[in-house]
């Protein structure tokens, strides 16, 4: 099998790429990545073999057509090169964007069986002529690893027809949730505020990367304009362990000035996190706070649900499968100007008791459930 996974982040590559070597360790496993040197390390023990997509963007170019027309000819010399004599049973694409589709016939023809496994924000956040030229590498691919009830699957299917035929289901799982199913118990809330420098204080965590459509900024305005409503002890917690450095290299020193403005103590969690220190980040939290642009069925927010903490969560945001169940297991915000006003009402309010529901299908989703389905699939497609 080919893993083509360009201009992504690098955890939930190696992630889903262990824990399908765990389940099936005879898999021939060949990954294509921009960042060979951040996975190499961590999976050539596990007998994948790594090749690295060397394709550079011309920076000395100073038209913008000029540039793409030479990117997009770097690309596809890449691919066919790369394709001769080259076949897999299957190809799956992570994190698909519109570029994959000028080189779709290189993908196509190496491949038995083409899966695509969008992540989210590759479709959520595109423009409409976005859109139209991805629509290519959905017409060619023969299965999609999405759920159709889930925001990012009714997107693909509004935008991509035929799509809705295609979708096998999400096989993404959460090595912190297999945690906290088997160890979480064993470690407390003031352990985990210890070890994040947070022992006595009230802890609202904003947002859980460091992309600018979780809105951190908007989430400080809120909190400054209601700040004598909530406790004396109050520190803002900021996890930005990940997003693409190239689009937002100033913007974590944005956020840390706007709390030093405003004079509120703040935490900025920038270093790499294993799963414990994941799991001890969602334990110190008191209140999370979730309002990004858009969000196709958050891993994080499912950890903070099993860590029984209080979510306030934007209500344009819909995860079909655990608001079947009431009562809902957030705060919702219904636009951003009601935001304070939620926040102080979440800190107000008595924990919500979550239904054994949502706590059901929140456990089917943690890894060791989701590489085994993910197995299965890749064995019955062969």
């Amino acid at each position: 099998m080919l893993v083509v996974a360009l201009y992504c982040y690098s955890g939930h590559v190696k992630a889903a790429i262990d824990h399908l070597k765990a389940k099936n360790p005879l898999v021939d496993l060949t990954l294509l990545t921009d960042k060979p040197n951040e996975l190499k390390q961590i999976l050539e023990n596990k007998s994948v073999k790594i090749i690295d997509y060397d394709v550079t963007t011309p920076s000395n170019i100073k038209w913008r057509w000029l540039r793409f027309m030479v990117i997009r000819y770097r690309q596809r010399k890449f691919f066919a090169n790369f394709s001769k004599n080259k076949k897999f049973d299957i190809v799956n694409i992570h994190f698909p964007k519109r570029y994959l589709s000028y080189v779709c016939r290189y993908l196509r023809a190496m491949s038995n069986k083409m899966v695509i496994t969008p992540w989210g924000s590759d479709v959520l956040r595109q423009n409409s002529e976005s859109l139209k030229q991805l629509r290519i590498l959905y017409d060619e691919a023969d299965y999609i690893a999405t759920s159709p009830n889930t925001p990012l699957g009714k997107k693909i299917i509004d935008e991509f027809q035929g799509a809705s035929k295609k979708m096998v289901g999400s096989f993404w799982g959460s090595e912190v949730l297999d945690f906290a199913i088997e160890k979480g118990d064993s470690i407390s809330q003031e352990e985990s505020k210890e070890h994040f420098g947070l022992t006595g204080r009230y802890v609202i965590t904003c947002g859980y990367n460091r992309k600018v459509p979780q809105r951190h900024k908007a989430i400080i305005a809120a909190v400054d304009k209601v700040r004598d409503q909530l406790p004396d002890n109050l520190t803002l917690l900021f996890p930005m362990t990940y997003a693409n450095p190239r689009t937002n290299t100033d913007y974590v020193a944005e956020c840390k000035e706007e709390c030093s403005k405003r004079g509120i103590p703040a935490v900025f969690v920038t270093d790499y996190l294993n799963v414990e220190d994941i799991y001890k980040l969602r334990k110190a939290t008191d209140m999370f706070v979730h309002v990004q642009t858009t969000d196709a069925f958050s891993g994080s927010v499912q950890e903070y649900i099993i860590c029984n903490k209080k979510i306030v969560h934007g209500s344009w945001i819909k995860y079909h499968e655990l608001e079947a169940f009431h009562p809902l297991f957030y705060y919702p915000v219904n636009n951003m100007d009601c935001l304070a006003e939620t926040i102080v009402n979440a800190y107000l309010s008595d924990k919500i008791a979550i239904p054994q529901g949502v706590i059901d299908v929140i456990k089917g989703n943690g890894w060791d459930t989701k590489a085994d389905e993910m197995n299965k699939f890749f064995m019955s497609i062969v």
